[in-house]
């Protein structure tokens, strides 16, 4: 057969063309899949880096238990105790007390109102967080997690 007609010459360039074709489109997943843990590790190192600053609150927080987006402030007359709102199950959110517990809404663990874990699935204790009072400013620091 004469080049270029059929026959197994033109029959390699066509699995050469499909090659071609297909590492292209391999190369196009991996660069989306390498994009979307990228942004995911941007993001998470984004989060951590706006933690690393104090957070600062009126000392006239209302009595007993008040959210504060990640922080969980327990304030029993003049003595405050707060703690990280980060769930230790799977880093939801504990944002509600149900009578005397705090409870995440992810998948339930409860906590007592002093942030020890009652029921689970988590395991540990929230962490608690440091903080200091500034009486010329009337104010509350609450100090990011070490």
């Amino acid at each position: 057969m004469p080049k270029g007609h059929g026959g197994e010459e033109s029959w390699r360039k066509e699995g050469n063309g499909r090659r071609r074709f297909l590492r292209w489109i391999g190369g196009g997943l991996l660069g989306l899949i390498a994009l979307f843990f990228g942004s995911m590790v941007k993001r998470k190192l984004y989060r951590l880096k706006s933690e690393q600053h104090p957070v600062r609150l009126p000392l006239d927080l209302p009595q007993g238990v008040t959210f504060h987006e990640d922080i969980i402030i327990n304030r029993d007359g003049n003595s405050y105790r707060t703690m990280s709102a980060r769930c230790n199950h799977l880093g939801c959110i504990v944002d509600r007390k149900e009578g005397e517990h705090l409870v995440c809404p992810c998948h339930g663990s409860r906590y007592s109102l002093d942030g020890r874990v009652l029921n689970g699935p988590a395991t540990h204790d929230l962490v608690c967080l440091h903080h200091r009072i500034n009486a010329k400013e009337k104010s509350l620091i609450i100090e990011p997690p070490a």
